[in-house]
């Protein structure tokens, strides 16, 4: 057990110096987590794991310490341990990220699931977002925005209603589960992509969440148009300032 909380320590210390290194990057604190792993047959044989928060664990790999100094009175043994951590800039000019519980249009909620305690972090693009809709039945439909990360990562949709694209069979050909997705922001080039459906076709998710969020990220406007299978055009048109002063909330946005 005193190996144990040894290792711990030094982990802790020895990767102080890069991850302030890491932090002094970015105005928003970044957290990072230790794990310590002892063996069961063997309790001398020790190792750490360190990754950012909500992150992957083989990130840095998993090392192992051997504690084979002593201080000075001979009460604890101890061994150094340098860790460097894959380097996550955001891009020239990215605006530092925040943690304020609402900004705009955008909030902040949290669920915790009951049966393993894991929690998602959600931001929401109210309806009150939407500057124009242009589509069929624009006067009843109330679609939003979300950026969410759970403990399979970062996610990033658009839910629009099941009215747009209508029933669909599920498929394991991922084309027949996706549409045409073209967005453009403040004026720039336009992107396209393939989003991803949700089961009844009521959202669509990007399939490269953290290419689109950088992107729109300390932008005021965001055009998205979907193209359904029946062809018809779907146009949102929303007001997407804020996300910086929240998005920092979201632990498993790479920054």
């Amino acid at each position: 057990m005193k190996n144990w909380i040894i290792a711990a320590l030094v982990a802790v210390i020895a990767t102080g110096g890069a991850l302030g290194a890491l932090a002094a990057t970015r105005d928003a604190d970044r957290v990072f987590e230790v794990r310590v792993w002892q063996s069961a047959d063997d309790p001398a044989q020790n190792y750490v794991s360190i990754r950012e928060q909500g992150g992957d664990w083989r990130a840095a790999g998993t090392r192992p310490v051997t504690l084979t100094q002593a201080t000075p009175n001979g009460r604890y043994r101890y061994g150094d341990l340098t860790v460097t951590l894959p380097a996550r800039a955001g891009a020239p000019g990215q605006p530092a990220l925040g943690t304020a519980e609402s900004s705009g249009h955008w909030s902040i909620s949290r669920v915790q699931d009951p049966i393993d305690d894991s929690e998602t972090v959600v931001a929401t693009l109210s309806t009150e977002a939407v500057i124009e809709k242009v589509w069929t039945g624009a006067d009843i439909e109330r679609p939003y925005a979300q950026i969410y990360c759970n403990d399979e990562g970062l996610h990033a949709l658009v839910y629009w209603n099941k009215s747009i694209f209508g029933p669909l069979t599920p498929s394991e050909l991922p084309l027949i589960r996706s549409v045409w997705a073209v967005w453009r922001v403040d004026g720039g080039e336009p992107v396209s992509h393939r989003w991803l459906l949700s089961m009844y076709s009521q959202a669509t998710f990007a399939q490269y969440p953290s290419e689109f969020v950088s992107a729109i990220l300390g932008k005021d406007t965001l055009i998205m148009r979907v193209v359904p299978s029946n062809g018809e055009d779907h146009t949102l048109t929303l007001d997407i300032t804020g996300l910086a002063d929240v998005l920092g909330n979201l632990p498993c946005y790479p920054r």
